[in-house]
C-alpha cells in the first residue's frame, strides 16, 4: 500500500509539471504542440518540472492526513502554503486559482474550514478533484 499511496502522489505532481507550462493553452494549439516532455517556461515562465499549487495543496493534504484526519490541521496546512510557501517546487508561490485563493483567505480570517468554500455555481471549478487522491488512501 505505501508503494500504491508513492506512486499515486508522484504520478499527480508529474502531470501537474507537465501541465504547468500548457496551462490556458487550447486543445487546437495542444494537437499542433502536444506535450512529450517536460517543457520549461511557457504559461508561468517556470523551469521544467515544476509542479504548480494543486500539487502542493496535494501534497499538504497528504503531510495532514499522515497524522490523521482533521479540518482544523488541512486548513493550516493550506494556510501555511499560501503563506509560507511550504511544499512549493521553489520556495513561493506562482500560482492560484480564485475559489482556492478566496477559501485560503477566509481561512486566514478565522473561518470554521467547513464554511471557508464559496456558494456560487461560478465557486465549483476542479481544483478539489486535482487534489482529493490522498484521501482515498486514508484508512
Amino acid at each position: 500500500m505505501k508503494n500504491t499511496v508513492k506512486a499515486g502522489i508522484f504520478g499527480i505532481c508529474i502531470g501537474d509539471a507537465l501541465g504547468v507550462p500548457v496551462e490556458f493553452r487550447s486543445r487546437e494549439q495542444l494537437k499542433r504542440s502536444p506535450v512529450t516532455t517536460m517543457r520549461s517556461m511557457g504559461s508561468h515562465r517556470q523551469p521544467a518540472g515544476t509542479w504548480s499549487d494543486d500539487s502542493s495543496l496535494t501534497l499538504c493534504l497528504t503531510d495532514s492526513l499522515c497524522k490523521g484526519y482533521d479540518l482544523e490541521d488541512m486548513a493550516l496546512k493550506f494556510l501555511q502554503w499560501y503563506n509560507e510557501e511550504i511544499w512549493t517546487p521553489y520556495g513561493r508561490v506562482f500560482d492560484i486559482g480564485i475559489a482556492t485563493s478566496q477559501a485560503i483567505q477566509r481561512i486566514g480570517k478565522g473561518i470554521v474550514p467547513t464554511l471557508c468554500g464559496g456558494y456560487s455555481e461560478f465557486d465549483n471549478g476542479n481544483g478539489s478533484l486535482m487534489r482529493i487522491l490522498p484521501l482515498a488512501f486514508l484508512s
